[in-house]
């Protein structure tokens, strides 16, 4: 089925949209810690929204979710709207 895709904002972490997700448990659901936040591994993104584009179509594939929706806001949602334009 179709995954839902989360993306917090700017000095957010995707534990940020535990009570969204938990409305929505219809749905498969993965929540996204963007690089340097959260729990993510505390890296340089030097590419900007490309490099977190590449980064998450390798989570993506990586968990085989090929049907999805992404859903952010703030930082999150310039993200996913990066990700829609150019993959």
């Amino acid at each position: 089925g179709t995954w839902l895709v989360w993306l917090h904002g700017f000095l957010g972490k995707g534990d940020d949209w535990l009570p969204v997700v938990n409305a929505c448990d219809q749905y498969a659901s993965l929540i996204i810690d963007l690089p340097g936040h959260g729990n993510s591994v505390d890296i340089t993104v030097q590419g900007g929204f490309a490099e977190v584009s590449e980064l998450l179509n390798a989570t993506l594939s990586e968990r085989q979710i090929d049907d999805y929706w992404l859903i952010g806001y703030s930082l999150g949602g310039r993200i996913a709207m990066y990700h829609a334009i150019h993959g």
